[in-house]
């Protein structure tokens, strides 16, 4: 059972004990949660999703002016065609918008090719850049708040970890899995999205209907459905080393239930050249430490044809280039002896 924790308090006392206990409890024995009292207005969600919505619907021709694997930076739509490396997504059927942190033009991270910062890519559609960003805004602020709590639950100072979400490459989703008459097979095989981990730290979801599945201590998928006025969150890769493994990066899948279903994923994260290192002191001498935005760069590759294409491609910098080769051969260690058919 995936439990539900009440935000309530969390914009004045992100470090409540009850708040604390019952999150840090949720996070150690499933990796998943509702949280409802998020503080989030249901108009500002229905607003986005509205926009979302609305660009989806238009012709395939127009979104296509705006795909990522065109855009400057990772930023854009991503049609049905684009596919990752996953075993079980013979049935892939959604196509998405993605956004991040908007960045000026002179960025120097942008300007030296890092494809998470810079200008986001935005249609000409009234409404969605007002709207869709506004929704990036207040998630991430949320987001904020809650590492304060996971900050107290793993006795650890207040702002370790959002001094290291200073310029974060947090990216927002907007995902529409539409209306299909395809029959449902095998979902070891067949699933819509494919089981994955979440590459940051954690993961703070809007959804419609359901079809999210996770998979529990005992390897059996559980169902996630949408609770309404709740947002569902779970725990990503950074999560799992920072808290020494005490928080699981479960693995998680969309079946195909044949139904429209629209999704919103958030994805808190930390700068790109964050060290991410066990912090809590019965781990803090393991040795596991990796980088905040090349493990994502390293994930990311693996789920975008347009980013596996470009580590060949001349105008790509020769420390890009490397970067996206490498990535195409490094799986996600935080898939590895959680889903036996992926091993």
């Amino acid at each position: 059972m995936v439990p539900i924790i009440d935000l309530a308090e969390v914009r004045r006392y992100p470090n409540d004990a009850t708040l604390v206990r019952s999150l840090d409890l949720a996070l150690a024995q499933t990796g998943f949660c509702y949280l409802k009292n998020h503080g989030i207005g249901a108009d500002l969600i229905a607003a986005a999703q509205a926009s979302a919505m609305h660009f989806f619907s238009m012709p395939e021709k127009i979104k296509c002016q705006y795909d990522i694997a065109n855009a400057p930076r990772h930023s854009g739509y991503v049609g049905f065609a684009e596919s990752g490396l996953y075993a079980d997504e013979a049935s892939r059927l959604y196509e998405a918008y993605d956004i991040g942190l908007e960045l000026p033009a002179d960025d120097p991270d942008f300007l030296v090719g890092n494809i998470f910062y810079g200008p986001n890519t935005w249609p000409d559609l009234l409404g969605f850049k007002q709207t869709v960003y506004a929704y990036y805004e207040a998630i991430s602020q949320l987001a904020k708040l809650l590492t304060h709590t996971i900050e107290a639950a793993l006795g650890l100072r207040m702002h370790t970890l959002t001094n290291m979400m200073r310029k974060p490459t947090a990216q927002l989703r907007l995902i529409h899995y539409p209306e299909n008459q395809i029959a449902c097979r095998e979902a070891d095989s067949h699933s819509m999205m494919g089981a994955h981990t979440d590459y940051e730290f954690f993961t703070l979801l809007h959804q419609t209907m359901p079809g999210l599945q996770t998979i529990n201590v005992s390897g059996e998928w559980l169902d996630v459905p949408p609770i309404p006025g709740t947002l569902v969150m779970n725990v990503g890769d950074m999560a799992e080393v920072i808290s020494g493994g005490r928080y699981r990066s479960n693995p998680h899948r969309v079946l195909n239930t044949g139904s429209q279903r629209f999704s919103m994923p958030f994805f808190a994260a930390f700068d790109y050249q964050s060290v991410i290192r066990p912090m809590v002191n019965e781990h803090k001498n393991d040795g596991t430490s990796l980088i905040a935005g090349e493990h994502l760069l390293q994930q990311v590759s693996q789920d975008f044809s347009y980013l596996r294409l470009k580590g060949s491609e001349e105008k790509q910098s020769k420390i890009l280039e490397a970067k996206i080769v490498q990535a195409q051969q490094t799986r996600n260690p935080f898939l590895e002896g959680k889903i036996t058919w992926t091993n």
